[in-house]
């Protein structure tokens, strides 16, 4: 009997320590959009169209023009500013896939999650800094 029993439990425990090899890993995605080259970038230039947006509207102000034509031109530069705002995001979502994509391939990792949406995950299983370095190195800057 306890030739039988003993390759089922054999076969068992292999099967298990397969399952704990597979390399799963979290990248905190946040810090990557705050810390990252790329991101500090894309960051800027918003800012920078921000200010000049805010700089027009102040010269429409000193100008004279009305209140209800300031207001309106205001709504206008805020939709525009929204607006690009949505197309550096979704430029730079689909540059961060793409550099996730290559670093899990380069290190062999099965699953990556991102750290917002795990509810535990142990500090050894976290590729964030090594991840950053990867990305800054690849893509400073997102066109």
């Amino acid at each position: 009997m306890l030739r039988f029993v003993f390759p089922i439990i054999l076969m068992l425990f292999v099967s298990f320590t397969s399952y704990a090899e597979e390399k799963i890993v979290y990248v905190d995605i946040q810090k990557v959009v705050t810390s990252s080259k790329a991101g500090i970038s894309a960051q800027a230039e918003l800012e920078s169209q921000a200010k000049k947006f805010k700089e027009e509207i102040e010269k429409k102000q000193k100008a004279g023009e009305s209140q209800t034509q300031i207001q309106a031109f205001a709504e206008e530069k805020q939709k525009e500013l929204l607006k690009k705002r949505q197309e550096i995001a979704e430029k730079f979502m689909k540059t961060l896939q793409k550099a996730i994509t290559e670093y899990s391939k380069s290190k062999g990792y099965k699953l990556v999650l991102d750290k917002n949406s795990l509810l535990y995950g142990k500090p050894e299983l976290d590729v964030t800094d090594d991840f950053l370095k990867f990305f800054d190195e690849k893509y400073s800057v997102i066109k």
